[in-house]
């Protein structure tokens, strides 16, 4: 008894390939019942680990599959999407245009996939949160605090993500967020409170007497600044050269370390002044135009986690 292994000789893209009997009538099958033009799942994986790690053996080795079956599927994407996808340049083998554009939404799904996954499917998911947090508002008030919330909470496992800038648009894989600003009201937050800004710096430079003439720090952006402190008649300095930050972390650690006199305001302040590290010269205080706002989360992001985090948030910025 023979066995014939029949094989068609088709041209695509003004090049001619070889395709099994199989291959032509599941890729014919694919195409009938795609009407939006949908590759199969399978030739997408093996696209992009063949983008990601520059080889058809490369990816034919993480997926598990022959390098020949990856670059089968890789030329019927290529048919099935009238395009190249790759082209050789001596040994190397790199995207083309389209296949650079086209690698950008198709890791993109896959990303979407694995944490649709993961938030649909994770045991743990009622009991971990995920929390995008302005810096200098995780140094110094949340993790001072966060002992605080795993004895009220063991059971809770919190993923901080801190930024430096707020205004930062780039879409977070976070639950809640607590971020810095004039306004973020109509972008679904809450304020935790106003916040008064006014001078600090180290117990030692208040007292070996170089208050007056220390150097000034401050973050850049800002609304608080020394010009207003100044004119405002609190504290008797002499004005000097502002030192800009690019955050109030840096700020605050100069003021504690004592280079100088930083501004600091409300929630950032009780942590170091109780360890000793940061003291006010000066009782009075100016009030900011910045709060500190937290976002509301939405109804995929209503866990046991998000409203023990919410709750024991709204009862210490009561008592702190």
């Amino acid at each position: 008894m023979w066995l014939y292994s029949v094989h068609f000789l088709v041209c695509t893209n003004d090049k001619f390939n070889v395709y099994s009997l199989d291959q032509l009538m599941y890729w014919g099958t694919e195409m009938s019942q795609e009407s939006d033009h949908m590759p199969p799942l399978n030739w997408l994986r093996s696209f992009e680990a063949s983008a990601r790690l520059g080889s058809f053996t490369a990816a034919a080795s993480e997926l598990n599959v022959t390098q020949s079956a990856v670059s089968q599927q890789i030329k019927l994407l290529e048919a099935h999407l009238h395009d190249d996808l790759f082209f050789r340049s001596g040994r190397q083998m790199q995207l083309t245009e389209a296949g650079r554009d086209y690698v950008y939404f198709v890791r993109e799904a896959f990303d979407m996939i694995r944490v649709g996954t993961k938030t649909v499917f994770d045991a743990e998911r009622g009991r971990s949160l995920t929390l995008r947090a302005n810096m200098a508002f995780t140094l110094f008030w949340l993790m001072p605090r966060l002992s605080e919330l795993y004895v009220k909470h063991p059971w809770i496992n919190l993923n901080i993500l801190p930024h430096i800038w707020d205004g930062d648009d780039r879409p977070a894989k976070s639950s809640i967020s607590i971020v810095n600003g004039v306004s973020y009201a109509d972008q679904g937050f809450r304020p935790l409170r106003d916040e008064y800004y006014f001078p600090v710096c180290s117990p030692d430079l208040l007292a070996n007497g170089r208050l007056r003439e220390a150097p000034h720090f401050n973050s850049a952006g800002m609304t608080a600044t020394w010009d207003q402190w100044h004119k405002s008649g609190h504290g008797d300095l002499i004005p000097q050269p502002v030192n800009y930050t690019s955050t109030v972390v840096v700020s605050l650690t100069a003021a504690a370390n004592g280079v100088g006199l930083a501004l600091s305001h409300t929630s950032l302040f009780g942590a170091p002044e109780r360890a000793g590290q940061l003291v006010r010269p000066f009782d009075g205080e100016l009030k900011m135009q910045e709060r500190y706002f937290i976002s509301e989360p939405g109804a995929q992001d209503q866990t046991p986690a998000a409203q023990a985090f919410l709750d024991w948030m709204e009862d210490i910025m009561d008592t702190s």
